[in-house]
């Protein structure tokens, strides 16, 4: 099999209609609209948690963020559990990571210091980039709010995060030897402040925002904290929210040239043997349901994301409507490259799809969150979710507040929640049962009965006692072995 090289570009909290390609023809962003003519467009793709660090650590992990320890902002992954630069670096692959981290359990900006698996060559998270512009400068960078800050901070194209991330994916892409790699380029834009030469945001205005159709809809017979959180949002006017958004649209238009940047440097030097993988960690509401930003919220504006695969060898311009989650990337690079997935892996590969052999390969995405951060209570302490979709209905399980359902193909702004309609008695039963089967098999740390318990349906029995111990599932060839206690090596890959 020909060694396939890897190329992993993620944004951060870019919402599906700030790429040309899913269909909003004034976002400017050529260079990922050309990935998506030339690769395979995922048009249902889901993040496993609506917020950066969970979402992060499941893609690098391929592991729910539950499991692997990094549930919440301000938690890292277990060291137990490997990352994709170990899992690669096994393999016999060079690998780089530069750019946005956020999985060390530290500050937002990080430590500086590599992890994953990954060297400290090319690594370039936000502590790195802080110590290189210096205190007074990183200060002006942070707190960016016009662009007449952007010009008195001089921030232009050579000093901004973005740019010297992809400077740092460059120089990795012109240095790599014989050796198959995998390079992650992992960029903090559009996220705020959003910084990017000034001429970015001159050139958005309200007009090129694209107003959500729910935009401040009714939260009647939705979760208490929805509307306690639209409630101390205030109920702010289009007008309001486009102007808040114009600084973001501006960053994102930006970093699509960076993107740009790293997408032909891949063409010059490794077109015929590399893939390229784009994502975004999560979206944002943008005042859809009079909400914004991200958090315990499965609506689609920031649970749905924006995912391409370019493979070399296979047809572009293909779009697939089918259910896809984050966790099944590292699933998916693994089969490209032919070796096997181990049980504790938790997402299936999409290269089936990917080659168009299979319409589908995964029935439903899971969905989770637990809590924002660590560290703070400020944005709705532990809330713990579930939530299961097919791509047509969504059932979002609220452990301590009322619960959703919403049919996507009647109801795409999810404006109506079903959950008591016994028109969904049956649907709401069968994604309930595979929500809880889905619980089961992962082993997920926090099942009960309490998540089969509800007030519209009663599924399985209360116990204290009952069930049975399971073993470790099957684990990569590297990880150590152990015995458990009924004496049984934990099984390994090949």
């Amino acid at each position: 099999m020909e060694q396939l090289n890897f190329v992993f570009i993620m944004t951060d909290t870019q919402n599906r209609s700030m790429v040309g390609a899913y269909g909003y023809p004034r976002a400017d962003t050529p260079n990922l609209d050309h990935l998506a003519e030339t690769g395979v467009r995922f048009d249902r793709a889901y993040t496993s948690c609506p917020l950066c660090t969970p979402a992060r650590g499941a893609i690098f992990s391929g592991i729910y963020p539950q499991h692997n320890g990094a549930w919440a902002n301000s938690m890292a992954p277990s060291a137990a559990v490997p990352m994709m630069g170990t899992i690669f670096s096994h393999y016999g692959y060079q690998v780089g990571y530069t750019g946005k981290w956020h999985l060390n359990g530290s500050a937002y900006f990080g430590d500086g210091q590599a992890a994953g698996g990954f060297p400290q060559t090319w690594w370039y998270d936000g502590k790195n980039y802080a110590d290189d512009l210096g205190e007074e400068s990183f200060q002006k960078y942070i707190s960016c709010s016009s662009t007449e800050n952007l010009r008195e901070g001089g921030f232009n194209g050579e000093n901004i995060w973005g740019h010297r991330v992809a400077d740092r994916a460059i120089d990795f892409l012109e240095k790599a030897g014989a050796a198959p790699f995998l390079l992650a380029v992992s960029f903090d834009e559009p996220h705020r402040p959003s910084v990017a030469p000034p001429e970015y945001w001159e050139k958005i205005s309200v007009d090129d925002i694209p107003r959500p159709p729910n935009f401040n809809a009714p939260l009647e017979n939705k979760p208490r904290l929805q509307q306690i959180h639209r409630q101390q949002r205030g109920e702010l006017s289009w007008e309001e929210t486009a102007d808040d958004l114009i600084p973001i649209f501006g960053c994102n238009s930006y970093i699509d040239r960076e993107i740009g940047r790293v997408i032909d440097a891949v063409e010059q030097l490794h077109r015929d043997n590399t893939v390229i993988i784009y994502t975004s960690d999560h979206g944002d509401m943008m005042g859809a349901h009079g909400l914004s930003t991200k958090g315990p919220i499965m609506y689609e504006e920031i649970c749905r994301i924006p995912f391409v695969i370019r493979m070399p060898g296979v047809s572009g311009g293909q779009t697939f409507d089918a259910a896809v989650s984050h966790l099944d990337i590292i699933p998916t690079m693994l089969d490209m490259i032919g070796r096997e997935q181990p049980g504790t892996l938790h997402g299936i590969s999409q290269l089936p799809v990917v080659k168009n052999t299979e319409q589908a390969v995964r029935d439903y995405a899971h969905i989770v969150f637990h809590r924002f951060a660590l560290n703070h209570d400020n944005w709705g302490g532990f809330y713990p979710i579930r939530c299961i979709t097919d791509g047509r209905h969504k059932l979002v399980v609220n452990l301590f507040d009322t619960d959703e359902l919403y049919d996507l193909g009647r109801d795409p702004l999810e404006t109506e929640n079903s959950i008591e309609d016994p028109e969904f008695r049956d649907i709401r039963g069968l994604l309930h049962e595979k929500l809880l089967e889905e619980m089961d098999r992962s082993r997920d740390p926090f099942r009960s009965f309490n998540w089969a318990e509800r007030p519209w349906r009663s599924a399985g029995k209360l116990y204290y006692f009952g069930g049975v111990r399971r073993n470790r599932p099957t684990v990569f060839p590297f990880q150590s072995e152990c015995i458990e206690a009924d004496g049984t090596f934990c099984g390994k890959v090949d």
